[in-house]
């Protein structure tokens, strides 16, 4: 993941600051009887499993009273992910008027988006109140929403407003297993803003971008556009800052001529940026190419995005290997299921399939497996205009479809980063150029 220098999450365990009230329960779970993408906080860690998260969240309230169809959730999250966001925050639906009750399909809906984000390597907040500001209806609707939840901890429950803290305790009684962001008796502290020094140990759920550096602290934007705008401006690395000047030496006359450009110098990283956490996983080897060397870079970036375009590398990969090139990727969460990967494997000889060399990454396998024999360098050209994708590997057509056509593709992003995919495997790329269309 790549870790903004606002979002280096850790929890917040209420009872640090409110000892005599009853909660965080979490903090005493059996760890075997959490599942993998369990929300739950220890020593003022937020956890996702068996792992500390980062959570940076825009809300969409009316999104699951919209539904749970792929037209409806896919945009929303690519939107967020876009920016830099790996969580959506959405007002709990269902209630009946004066909260006693809650449709069992909010339920479903809940667990809709948390299959979805999760596949997208993203991850949801629940309002669980929403506006409502009648004290009653809060009261019951509270318990209501516990009881029916409890059993869904991959989401944080969010509980503002006046009485949020006891509210918050009410429902942390009813379903201890269960993350919540409260003002007061929560597992996150929320703020509106963050403060001049934040308390060791204590995680803040900021509904702002203005934290100190390097704070311990999760973010939620109310979701205007000049959050995502400001979110996207926040997390731009330097390099997307400076000023690319393409040496269009590196192409032939010709492709100078057609109005190519160079993307990668031969020489060095201007130009790309790093998505994960290891400045080192890719180098430039004596030869000019971009080669992997070690894991943890995830992949490398281009400076800027590209909508239609044709774009044109060379790559070779040994043996089993695995990489991937992204294409209109986002800049945070999954870049293959919200943008789209071409899938680079070492399978020469194998038979096509969604996973292999070839195939926009377990959607759609390619007609045939053109690659070279492994060891040897491949020519690839991907070509996208608007919905219509055309990719071409040594010369033949592998892939020439409408996203519009394909139900899991057609809401993906229509703009996006160009990328390099770390896989924890040798892969190699040389020659990269691009023409916007």
């Amino acid at each position: 993941m790549h870790r903004s220098i606002f979002t280096r999450a850790t929890g917040l365990l209420a009872a640090v600051l409110f000892a005599s009230l009853a909660g965080c329960q979490t903090l005493q779970a059996d760890e075997a009887t959490r599942g993998g993408d369990d929300f739950w906080v220890n020593n003022g860690q937020l956890f996702k499993g068996d792992e500390s998260y980062d959570i940076t969240a825009i809300a969409v309230p009316d999104l699951a009273a919209r539904g749970a169809e792929l037209q409806v959730m896919v945009p929303a999250l690519a939107k967020i992910a876009s920016h830099g966001g790996n969580a959506v925050a959405f007002d709990l639906p269902g209630f009946s008027g004066d909260g006693g009750s809650l449709s069992p399909h909010a339920l479903k809906m809940v667990q809709a988006y948390a299959d979805r984000a999760k596949d997208q390597r993203m991850r949801v907040i629940v309002d669980v109140l929403g506006d409502s500001e009648d004290p009653d209806f809060r009261a019951r609707a509270v318990r209501t929403a516990a009881r029916l939840m409890k059993r869904e901890p991959r989401v944080i429950y969010l509980i503002d407003g006046p009485d949020a803290g006891e509210l918050a305790a009410k429902f942390k009684s009813a379903a201890p297993k269960l993350c919540v962001a409260a003002p007061a008796n929560g597992d996150l502290l929320l703020v509106d803003a963050a403060p001049e020094t934040p308390q060791p140990g204590v995680a803040y759920l900021v509904r702002s971008l203005h934290v100190p550096v390097n704070a311990s602290m999760n973010i939620l934007l109310a979701g205007n556009e000049d959050d995502y705008t400001a979110l996207d401006q926040a997390l731009m690395t330097e390099v997307e800052k400076q000023a690319y000047t393409p040496d269009q030496s590196m192409l032939s006359e010709a492709e100078r001529a057609e109005g190519f450009v160079s993307l990668f110098n031969g020489k060095d990283f201007n130009n790309w940026w790093v998505f994960g956490d290891n400045p080192k996983g890719f180098h430039v080897n004596d030869c000019g190419a971009i080669e992997w060397v070690e894991s943890g870079a995830a992949a490398l970036m281009s400076q800027k995005r590209y909508s239609d375009f044709i774009l044109r590398v060379e790559y070779k990969i040994m043996t089993e290997g695995n990489s991937g090139i992204f294409v209109r990727a986002p800049r945070a969460a999954r870049q293959s299921k919200i943008g789209m990967e071409f899938q680079i494997h070492g399978d020469f000889g194998v038979k096509p399939s969604d996973d292999g060399t070839g195939a926009v990454y377990t959607v759609v396998a390619p007609t045939s497996n053109a690659a070279k024999p492994n060891g040897k360098w491949n020519s690839l050209e991907i070509r996208f205009e608007g919905p219509h994708l055309k990719a071409t590997l040594n010369g033949v057509v592998v892939q020439d479809i409408s996203f519009d056509d394909n139900e899991e593709l057609k809401y993906r992003l229509r703009d996006g980063f160009i990328g390099l995919q770390d896989h924890d495997n040798y892969v190699a790329f040389r020659n990269i150029r691009i023409k916007e269309l």
